[in-house]
């Protein structure tokens, strides 16, 4: 059922502006309208201080997630009773008077010692290359360089050229100083006189050895001493950030605390913001549920009883926000909708309509008793144990509502963890159960599919019937109306194959169906145009019909994707188990537990996937249009504290 807002105006004096504000953004079920085209010096204010109270949010975040690691880890059965912090009066006023700008501002020193860590970590990073370069140097303590007698080149050679380059400087007199091998290269310094420069450069070049340019200042023993010297003050430094950034872990909780009561200011402001001022009165115009104004309308009065409240009408062309609301066995499904889209106003709420098509096509898309059981069991857990944390969380719920299916599918189809037919002969009663074998039956299989998909499409033209009329939408109503009679005359004209008799009462309930498809979609046109325009109509239908039938051979993939992955699973276990002795067991056990998980947690995101494309693509279009606006109360984002 769809649930639409209605809209308010609220005048109230300027100096309960922010008690306004503060209740507003405490109930969370006001959705504020945008701020008033009208600006001013306050709402400039306003939206300085708004701006500040975001980067403050901003600075805490950043914070908390570079400290999560730092900080006590609480257990995991104290998360599931209380997975909220419970704040009381004391703490709110400590953070309030001036504690809490005191941990923004640790939030601010972090961000600063993030800064001063990258730059240290980039410099150790250069440094290491550096000394890494210089390796290849070994401990040479000078630089080598012309002076007025001598040359001498730093040179490397690969392995195999060095016994030609120490004859050449033994018959030349020259002389080699060994440095280092690194990376197949032998590092020297070649000595020899100044007037031997020409011939011991053209010599190198004879001999394949290649002159090494050094880049730095001092010789290299120097240097790597003073590259170490300041990696240990890099490493100093940050052993000291890090102890700082370890003190500012005992704040955690705090932190977490005080980023929640922000939010809760920064919801305020944006209510503030979107406030007009004129004189001595403030405006606000905003959405609302009969519920929620029955609990706001007491609360305004208490605290200023002149308060004025107006409901206003709807402009031209504007949509009213709305919620979808359903019985809470039936809202899990909300969150396929809602998927897709909110419906307009003016029409159906596709939820109840869609539930047991989606749910029966999972369960279909995954065909095993046993993934079936797996889902039930988390899923389950979840929602009786997590219940709190997870609050109204629809996807669990639906997740649950799909082991079911799955589970049930799955004694259909005879399917138990890819177990073969020789394994449930050991268990009669479910081999009695077993009606059909998806991969030895692959045609019968594939004839459901399209069977199935044939009912939705059907199904679809009913629903169509019923949002033509609930609108008053007579042209809606009447097509779906021609077409259902159609697919009925085409199921009957089917019928015919076995019974023969029927064929001449099909051939004139399947002409006169047709008839009525032509004279419904030809609706507005000049009578002479309306066998042309009503039989094009009829032919992109039927050819759209047959698009969407073969879009259920979907389900006839995934199911057997399913089956036949979960059986090649246990054979790749059972046989590599066969192959190791005494341990094999577990490898078999392993194998099995990680393959079915993962086959498990693949063709149930399939089956989510491609369930809810035969909706969306399939079903929807049939009646829904889609686009409406989404009821978004203005509420504080609270991550950590209880509201």
């Amino acid at each position: 059922m769809i649930k639409t807002a209605k809209k308010y105006l609220l005048a109230f004096s300027k100096e309960q502006l922010k008690d306004v504000s503060r209740l507003l953004g405490k109930a969370g079920c006001f959705e504020v309208a945008s701020k008033w085209a009208k600006d001013g010096e306050p709402l400039k204010e306003i939206a300085r201080n708004l701006q500040g109270a975001e980067y403050r949010v901003a600075s805490l975040d950043f914070a908390i997630n570079y400290l999560a690691p730092l900080a006590k880890k609480e257990s995991f059965l104290k998360k599931l009773k209380h997975p909220r912090i419970a704040v009381d009066k004391k703490t709110r006023e400590e953070l309030a008077k001036g504690q809490g700008k005191v941990l923004f501002e640790k939030a601010k020193r972090l961000e600063e010692i993030e800064k001063q860590l990258s730059i240290l970590s980039r410099e150790e990073r250069e440094l290491s290359g550096r000394l890494k370069d210089l390796e290849c140097f070994g401990d040479l303590d000078f630089l080598p360089r012309e002076t007025s007698y001598t040359v001498s080149f730093l040179i490397y050679s690969i392995q195999s050229g060095v016994e030609a380059l120490k004859e050449a400087v033994e018959q030349n007199g020259w002389h080699l100083l060994e440095l280092s091998v690194s990376s197949g290269r032998n590092y020297f310094v070649l000595f020899g006189q100044l007037s031997d420069r020409e011939g011991i450069l053209n010599a190198l070049k004879g001999l394949k050895v290649e002159t090494v340019q050094y880049g730095f200042e001092l010789p290299p023993l120097q240097e790597r001493k003073k590259i170490s010297k300041r990696l240990e003050e890099i490493a100093g430094e940050r052993a000291g950030l890090e102890k700082e950034i370890k003190g500012f872990a005992v704040d955690f909780l705090k932190i977490k605390i005080y980023r929640d009561l922000l939010a809760i200011e920064k919801t305020k402001l944006e209510v503030r913001q979107r406030a007009w001022q004129n004189g001595l009165m403030s405006y606000l115009v905003f959405w609302a549920y009969d519920d929620g104004m029955k609990r706001l309308r007491p609360k305004l009065k208490k605290f200023d009883p002149q308060t004025i409240m107006l409901g206003l009408s709807l402009e031209e062309g504007e949509e009213p926000p709305m919620v979808l609301q359903n019985h809470k066995l039936m809202r899990p499904f909300q969150y396929v909708t809602e998927i897709f889209g909110m419906p307009r106003s003016n029409e159906l709420d596709p939820t109840p309509y869609l539930s047991f098509f989606f749910i029966l096509f999972f369960g279909i898309c995954l065909t095993d008793a046993g993934y079936g059981l797996v889902l039930i069991a988390a899923t389950g857990f979840a929602l009786i144990f997590l219940g709190k944390a997870l609050k109204d969380n629809k996807l669990i719920a639906l997740l649950f509502y799909g082991g079911i299916s799955t589970l049930l599918m799955g004694i259909l189809f005879g399917g138990y963890f890819g177990a073969p037919v020789s394994f449930l002969e050991k268990w009669p009663w479910l081999l009695r159960l077993k009606q059909i074998d998806p991969i030895e039956d692959t045609v019968l299989f594939m004839i459901i599919a399209f069977a199935l998909g044939y009912l939705q499409v059907f199904f679809a033209q009913i629903v169509k019937i019923i949002s033509g009329t609930k609108n008053k939408n007579r042209s809606m109503a009447l097509s779906g109306l021609g077409w259902m009679f159609f697919y009925l005359a085409l199921v009957l004209l089917g019928a015919t194959f076995k019974w023969p008799a029927l064929k001449t009462v099909s051939y004139a309930v399947l002409g006169a169906a047709g008839l009525l498809v032509i004279v419904v979609e030809s609706g507005g046109v000049k009578i002479f145009l309306k066998p042309l325009v009503g039989g094009i109509k009829m032919l992109q239908g039927l050819i759209g019909t047959m698009s969407d039938v073969l879009s259920y051979s979907r389900l006839v993939a995934l199911g057997l994707a399913t089956g036949v992955i979960a059986l090649i699973v246990n054979q790749i276990a059972v046989l590599l188990g066969g192959m190791i002795p005494y341990v094999g067991f577990l490898i078999t056990g392993l194998i099995m537990i990680g393959g079915h998980i993962f086959n498990l947690g693949i063709n149930a995101l399939g089956a989510f996937i491609h369930s809810g494309r035969l909706q969306f693509v399939e079903f929807f279009p049939k009646f829904l249009e889609g686009g409406g606006k989404r009821f978004q109360p203005i509420k504080a984002e609270l991550k950590y504290i209880e509201a």
